[in-house]
């Protein structure tokens, strides 16, 4: 158990700038290329996201929208129960390869 809190507290977070930094160095681009490559990316699949549609990288994983169906809950302050209306969420779901390397760390 030391083991996984010493992993976890190794962690950190890849934000933009960090991942278009490893982008501009695998691909051999500009930082500003890599960044603006990023955007691009990002843009194109929230907008087919907003269309319906599913994104598919083969190898990577799969960006669906879902719709969650009404439920009931419980408000944390008061402990009354509520209703929690149906929304549509975003869901990924790793695929194959991706899963197998991070359990080979």
């Amino acid at each position: 158990m030391a083991d996984n809190k010493t992993a976890q507290a190794a962690t950190q977070t890849v934000g933009r700038q960090e991942l278009s930094k490893r982008i501009a160095k695998q691909a051999k681009l500009s930082q500003k290329q890599a960044s603006e490559v990023l955007e691009a990316t990002l843009t194109a699949i929230r907008e087919a996201l907003q269309d319906g549609d599913e994104v598919r990288l083969v190898g990577f994983g799969s960006f669906k929208v879902r719709q969650s169906a009404a439920r009931k809950g419980v408000n944390p302050r008061d402990r009354q129960p509520i209703e929690v209306p149906a929304k549509e969420r975003v869901r990924f779901f790793p695929g194959k390869e991706l899963s197998e390397a991070v359990l080979k760390k």
